[in-house]
């Protein structure tokens, strides 16, 4: 049987033990090291002589492996899980870390365990990490006071996976536009800079005046040349000036209205806010946190400045004794549907039932519009790459047919 040397904690006490036992695994040592009140620090097999096997987060080629959202969707399903079938939180937190495969995550929950091993609640000790935004805590937190944990971290993993499947949409949708945009703007500075000015050489040989096409290509050719390093200064303080723009008060509200306003593209994004508006909103009221705390919660997860300020003054006139409903009227953002359906179900009882089903149709409009932007975008970009190109052949090309047919003359 296998001989492991073990560095472990006291859960009681929290002294550090280090000592040798055998066992037939690692993950047998483990559990029997748990049953007697101790968290594996680290382990080394000595029959082996393999390396030990830390706890703490490792690092890959220098860098460390970030939590993502789905990984947070894996941990709350898993918990949730455990909790539901009887396992004490605290190991159930310690066996989704020895189950996880993302060592950051793994360190997260060790950091977590050790807060509650303190005496913190669950929300407390996640909200020390900025990993758990303020959604998650305050869920975890109403779980806690009315005894169902299990269920609203079963409600965080559904909400988390839908919002990382939209969030792969849109990245899908956006990838191929950004790669054939880029791939454009290579190929247009390869004709500017290198093959027209060849073109150029061959024409001034000629000693003739260059049709209007042709002449045109060269002018826009050589204004590029001479002026480079100035255009991309000029570019870079552009960027540079837009970024400070943003990030003021007025200029960010400014740039997130306008976000709304862009032809084509702003009926898609106004669908994506939506869809994570109410896609967080309705998981929130479901789990028992009131409208006012929700709508304080939600309006930050689209992150615009505009959609916030709106739904700020929503929140203040619902906080005086208006209707939810009545309020989401007022702004045109909203379309008439949300405001019926949200009136209908403060009127039932059922608002959060209403929600989900605004979240579900939005969502079924941002995959249709992202598949049909998808689809749209794809032969116009290439169209137009195509028009550009043709344009430069034809002209680059035009004096050398008027030169082989005023030579067959």
């Amino acid at each position: 049987m296998p001989l492991f040397r073990y560095k472990a904690v006291n859960s009681e006490t929290n002294k550090t033990v280090t000592k040798t036992m055998e066992a037939s695994s690692k993950k047998d040592l483990i559990s029997i090291l748990r049953s007697e009140g101790l968290v594996a620090v680290s382990i080394e097999d000595l029959s082996s002589g393999a390396s030990p096997v830390l706890s703490k987060s490792f690092v890959r080629g220098g860098r460390r492996k970030r939590v993502r959202i789905d990984d947070i969707a894996i941990f709350c399903r898993q918990l949730a899980t455990l909790v539901n079938a009887g396992v004490n939180l605290l190991e159930g937190i310690e066996d989704v870390s020895d189950m996880s495969v993302n060592p950051s995550l793994r360190d997260l929950l060790r950091k977590v365990a050790s807060s509650i091993r303190e005496g913190s609640t669950l929300s407390d000790a996640m909200s020390e990490h900025k990993v758990f935004n303020k959604t998650l805590v305050a869920m975890v937190s109403v779980g806690e006071k009315t005894g169902k944990l299990a269920k609203v971290l079963s409600d965080l993993a559904v909400y988390l996976e839908s919002a990382v499947k939209l969030q792969r949409q849109v990245k899908a949708a956006s990838t191929y536009p950004i790669f054939v945009g880029g791939f454009f703007a290579l190929v247009l500075l390869l004709l500017v800079l290198v093959i027209i000015p060849k073109f150029d050489v061959m024409f001034q040989s000629f000693g003739a005046d260059l049709p209007l096409p042709t002449q045109m290509v060269m002018n826009v050719s050589n204004f590029v040349i001479n002026n480079f390093i100035l255009m991309i200064v000029l570019l870079v303080a552009l960027i540079i000036g837009f970024k400070i723009f943003k990030r003021s008060p007025g200029g960010r509200y400014m740039y997130d209205k306008a976000l709304f306003k862009l032809p084509i593209f702003g009926n898609i994004y106004t669908k994506i806010v939506l869809a994570r508006f109410f896609q967080t909103f309705a998981t929130l009221v479901k789990s028992g946190i009131d409208i006012i705390g929700s709508i304080d919660i939600a309006m930050k997860v689209p992150d615009n400045a505009y959609i916030e300020g709106v739904l700020t003054d929503v929140k203040e006139k619902v906080m005086e004794g208006n209707s939810l409903g009545d309020e989401l009227s007022k702004h045109k953002i909203f379309p008439r549907m949300i405001s019926r359906m949200t009136a209908v179900g403060e009127k039932s009882g059922q608002l959060d039932a209403m929600f989900e089903k605004i979240t579900d149709y939005y969502t079924d409009e941002v995959n249709a519009a992202v598949s049909m932007l998808s689809s749209i975008i794809e032969p116009v970009l290439i169209v137009f790459l195509g028009f550009i190109v043709g344009i430069v052949v034809v002209a680059m090309y035009l004096p050398i047919f008027r030169l082989a047919f005023v030579m067959m003359q």
